[in-house]
């Protein structure tokens, strides 16, 4: 049936600041629990909030380079709800006047790019953690996270597909990445998202709307999209069953169990006035001069999209190659530290991008935290190019020594034998050889079968342990097999 797809986004971003939002306690990820903990963020009765400067100039920082309109004032609220890993009762937030609204953020996907809207950026604390022992049948709560600083990203419900979604939150990533305001790890909960979904249905010549669909307990890019999918299938199951009468359903909560990829009933969405706002009476209203808009505004880096342009202008990348270098700021900073060594840059891009990411991706590390250097980089690249080693050999035998440390590529080549054979000679004796002992790949190549050439020149490369040059074993068989 024909449909749209509405998501809007919440995605709740733990700021990088060394203190908490409004007391002195360290912020850090894998403390002995309840260690980082004071009066203030415990609630405790007579203690008083006072605001995190930094927090909020980081917050400022990522509002400006989305486009948003900064408040010339605001304030904090709280926001009144129980849960156990709320210490005091009401969470610390803001609600009528946030700090920035509206701007934007540019996505790609294999449809091209578009701006996804925002609807407002603001500032508030973060809750403890409980946990759970199933096999004691005990719950306890950590409350070392509880007033750590986060920003609340509200966006539009322009975002029209799971991969859509992905793309958005990958974009959120890098950009927060580039301007060091965040880790964004989903692992350690620094971003934790909640996708709103809901579809418009088109039955008989009206919009039928499914009731919107709030998903939570998502812990990584992957499960968000998961989570769409299952829940767009869902929501037109339940249209197929009840008609337009789905449309007189409630919103709803639900979670997201990635054991069986699918969403469940929590409970019904609450509204603002369940949460009883009201203006926090400790922290007065302030004001975002000038001055502090432009200090935040010198921390807004090159962005992502921004020097994606320039690598395909300056170095003539692909736009796939941009892309997949500029999505990390450490690894767009890796490469241009590769060409600065000397590196010709469409080569070294394309062993950024496969070679270094498959051994990255491995070791679950960025391409910046391996151990290459980038001027060591730089000399493997050139070898290769000025002929004096194969790709393959560099590939395979050079790099993972290089990754352990190992000695200067040029010393490398000597030590391990790996430079390239150029004599003609011995190549066309090994092709020779090479024929004799294929006789079957011959006589298809010579019956039209032009893959058939591969075999034979796979077994000279092997013959030759990868050290002549392929353009050249392939000629020179070619010549003796005409």
């Amino acid at each position: 049936m024909k449909h749209k797809v509405l998501v809007g986004m919440e995605v709740h971003l733990q700021l990088r600041t060394r203190s908490k939002m409004f007391c002195g306690c360290p912020v850090k990820f894998g403390a002995p629990v309840n260690t980082l903990v004071c009066p203030v963020c415990l609630g405790m009765p007579g203690s008083l909030p006072v605001p995190n400067r930094e927090a909020i100039t980081m917050a400022l920082a990522l509002a400006t380079a989305m486009g948003c309109e900064i408040a010339g004032l605001t304030k904090f609220d709280r926001k009144n709800y129980f849960y156990p890993d709320l210490p005091k009762g009401y969470q610390i937030s803001q609600y009528d006047r946030p700090l920035a609204t509206g701007g934007g953020i540019e996505v790609v996907t294999e449809a091209g790019a578009k701006v996804v809207r925002l609807r407002r950026l603001h500032i508030e604390e973060d809750v403890g953690k409980n946990l759970h022992d199933d096999a004691k049948g005990l719950s306890r709560v950590d409350f070392n996270r509880a007033g750590t600083p986060l920003v609340e990203i509200v966006s539009e419900p322009d975002i029209a597909s799971p991969e859509e979604a992905r793309a958005y939150l990958n974009a959120l990533r890098a950009l927060v990445q580039y301007l060091d305001v965040s880790d964004a790890n989903m692992q350690e909960g620094n971003l934790r998202c909640e996708p709103n979904v809901n579809l418009h249905i088109e039955s008989g010549g009206t919009i039928v709307k499914t009731p919107i669909i709030e998903v939570k307990n998502l812990n990584s890019v992957r499960n968000v999209e998961r989570a769409l999918k299952f829940e767009i299938d869902r929501q037109l199951a339940e249209y197929r069953e009840l008609g337009a009468a789905v449309a007189a359903r409630p919103r709803a909560t639900r979670g997201y169990d990635d054991q069986r990829d699918q969403t469940f009933v929590m409970r019904e969405k609450e509204e603002a006035h369940d949460y009883r706002y009201f203006p926090e009476p400790d922290i007065p209203t302030f004001s975002i001069d000038d001055q502090w808009r432009a200090e935040a505004s010198a921390r807004v880096p090159e962005l992502p999209a921004a020097r994606r342009g320039r690598f395909a202008a300056e170095f003539g990348l692909s736009d796939y190659d941009a892309d997949a270098l500029t999505r990390e700021r450490s690894t767009a900073d890796y490469f241009e530290q590769v060409t600065a060594a000397g590196a010709p840059p469409k080569p070294a891009a394309n062993w950024i991008v496969s070679d270094l990411a498959r051994h990255a991706n491995e070791a679950k590390k960025t391409v910046a935290e391996l151990r290459l250097p980038p001027a060591r980089l730089a000399a493997l690249v050139r070898l290769v190019e000025e002929g004096k080693v194969s790709r393959q050999a560099a590939a395979k035998d050079l790099l993972p020594r290089l990754l352990e440390g190992g000695d200067d590529p040029a010393a490398l080549v000597q030590k391990l034998g790996l430079a390239r054979i150029d004599d003609l000679g011995q190549i066309e004796e090994t092709a020779r050889r090479a024929i004799a002992a294929n006789a079957k790949a011959v006589a298809d190549y010579r019956g039209g079968k032009q893959a058939a050439l591969n075999a034979i020149k796979g077994f000279v490369m092997r013959e030759m342990k990868g050290k002549a040059d392929p353009a050249v074993v392939e000629a020179t068989l070619r010549r003796l097999l005409a």
